[in-house]
């Protein structure tokens, strides 16, 4: 039966009901005073006893109609704890009888759903470790505490622990000492990516020894901050990187007599056995003492390089005015730049502080970098030196309007026995030698280029420790 109708018959029941108990009450006060009082009482029992059966009547009327609406209402709020079993049963009402067949089969669809979102999260979720049990490097996901939230096998296996212990605790608490909370959520909260001179994390000792290389991605998602930590075995390529060192090493010591010698001898030969200019003998003995000279700088650089990749190899330190060296080698280099119509300038900023370098190595680095600069600009270039002072270090630049690099040259010119451009010299090591000297320093070097724009090269030295950049 539709509501409506049960409405209209239910207000119509009531009306009669209370017409009926009033008609009787009202003739049981009709004949209040000429009736015997047993009619009279009977008459107004039976007038109460019409009213209170049309009041049970409207009642379960009432109820009739509530009670498929709260079955209804209870079965929403089960849903809505995530139970999607529940069903309502049918009523006698077309209307409640309708809202249940709805509700059940939005219930039934709601079961499907969620059976299927489950069965595809935990596709995903079985996919994504099966991609990260691939992974040959280690991967750990850590949240804006530091903790530890998932890695994968391989990262457990380098740390020496498992899975099940790792979750849930701070890398430092794996490992021991501080080195990666703070650094963790300081890199979370600045959402800052790691550097390229990360040191390596040094697992086990002795022939247990493991180095693994670090890199720190932060990210954010919809709900909240983490980051990521790559771990990479990069145990066989040092110790290769060692054995290339020594060899190097080793073999320049062994070049280095021969080679001097060979130099000697060239320079007594020039002086006792002249040739006559622009003779054939004249021109080998020219390319012979040059390629020489060469080789004598070239033994000369390789022992440079060797000994200043040993952080063990100490450099000659003095309190050093670093205009004055920028001068210097301004005046150095005038009159080559002269030579190849080149303008050169340079620009030294007022009241630098004294630095503690190495002044012939790091002469060394600016004779590098305004060499090079000097020899990839063409005639009528600019090539300029600039030393400022910034707030977190003191930089020196050195540009020119030279031929420039493309993107690819870049990722490589401090590479060793690395070469670019049309006007090449040397053996390629001047700015591998460069960076090194500039790392152990304490410093960083750095180049912009585009190609056909010129390039520049810049050297950041960090403030003395007792000064602070105003």
């Amino acid at each position: 039966m539709k509501i409506l109708y049960r409405l209209l018959l239910t207000y119509g029941a009531l009306i009669i009901l209370a017409f009926i108990a009033g008609a009787l009450l009202a003739l049981a006060w009709d004949r209040f005073e000429r009736a015997p009082w047993y009619q009279i009482g009977l008459l107004g029992l039976a007038g109460s006893a019409v009213g209170a059966f049309g009041l049970r009547f409207a009642v379960a009327q009432a109820q009739a109609m509530s009670e498929p609406l709260q079955r209804i209402a209870l079965a929403a709020k089960t849903i809505a704890e995530g139970e999607f079993d529940v069903r309502v049963e049918a009523s006698k009402l077309v209307e409640a009888n309708i809202m249940a067949t709805n509700f059940n089969a939005m219930a039934a669809a709601l079961k499907t759903y969620k059976s299927t979102s489950i069965d595809r999260l935990l596709a995903e979720q079985r996919r994504n470790d099966v991609v990260l049990g691939s992974i040959d490097d280690g991967l750990i996901i850590v949240d804006e505490q530091a903790r530890i939230e998932r890695l994968n096998p391989i990262a457990a296996r380098q740390l020496g622990t498992t899975q099940e212990l790792a979750i849930g605790r701070t890398l430092d608490e794996l490992l021991g000492g501080e080195r990666f909370n703070q650094r963790i959520i300081d890199d979370i909260a600045s959402q800052s990516l790691s550097q390229d001179d990360e040191p390596d994390l040094v697992i086990g000792e002795g022939v247990m020894e493991r180095r693994l290389a670090l890199a720190l991605t932060p990210f954010t998602d919809e709900s909240r901050p983490g980051l990521v930590l790559l771990l990479r075995d990069v145990t066989e390529e040092r110790e290769q990187e060692k054995l290339k060192t020594d060899f190097v090493l080793r073999a320049s010591h062994e070049l280095r007599t021969p080679v001097s010698g060979l130099r000697m001898a060239m320079d007594l030969l020039a002086e006792r056995t002249p040739f006559a200019p622009n003779t054939r003998e004249a021109d080998l003995f020219e390319t012979v003492h040059t390629e020489t000279r060469r080789l004598g700088d070239l033994v000369t650089d390789l022992l440079d390089v060797s000994r200043l990749s040993h952080a063990d190899t100490p450099l000659k330190l003095e309190t050093v005015q670093l205009s004055r060296l920028a001068e210097e080698a301004h005046a150095r280099f005038e009159p080559m730049a002269m030579e190849r119509r080149l303008r050169i300038s340079s620009a030294v900023a007022d009241g630098l502080p004294d630095l503690q370098l190495d002044p012939g190595q790091f002469s060394r680095v600016l004779d590098n970098l305004i060499g090079n600069a000097i020899r990839h600009t063409p005639p009528g270039g600019d090539v300029g030196i600039t030393v400022v002072a910034g707030s977190d270090a003191i930089r020196i630049e050195v540009r020119d309007s030279g031929e420039g690099l493309t993107r690819r040259q870049l990722a490589r010119i401090f590479d060793p026995f690395v070469q670019f451009g049309r006007n090449t010299g040397g053996a390629g090591l001047g700015l591998t030698l460069s960076r090194e000297i500039v790392e152990r320093h304490g410093g960083k070097i750095d180049v912009a280029s585009q190609r056909g724009q010129g390039a520049r090269f810049t050297v950041s030295l960090p403030w003395p420790s007792e000064v602070v950049a105003g």
